[in-house]
């Protein structure tokens, strides 16, 4: 019973490795992309390890695209205390990955942006 256990737990962690390699390829393959953005939603939470006390936060924000499209990504918590439900600015991603979010100063500043 013990073997088919350590077995499942090794398959997990193969699967859960390799999804994360891709993601990493694919991320690293993609082009650098800025476009206008709004701010439609923040979220966060706690990661809880089961078999450890280790407690890890997590902070995303999802974003709305100008063709109403919305993309949600992972960010350190610097970056997500800076951002308010509304802010409009250049948002740049590469991938699945979040790179930098430049606010715009003024409502009608969408082409005057300063690169992050």
């Amino acid at each position: 019973m013990a073997f088919i256990i350590c077995i499942a737990a090794l398959i997990i962690m193969m699967f859960v490795f390799t999804k994360m390699l891709l993601s990493f390829s694919n991320n690293s393959s993609a082009a650098v992309e800025s476009v206008d953005a709004t701010v439609v939603e923040k979220k966060q939470g706690i990661y809880t390890h089961m078999q450890s006390e280790v407690h890890v936060p997590w902070f995303r924000v999802v974003f709305e695209m100008t063709d109403g499209s919305l993309t949600e990504f992972q960010m350190k918590q610097g970056d997500f205390r800076e951002l308010e439900k509304g802010d409009r600015g250049m948002l740049t991603y590469q991938g699945n990955r979040y790179i930098c979010y430049q606010k715009y100063k003024f409502k009608s500043e969408a082409q005057e942006e300063e690169k992050c």
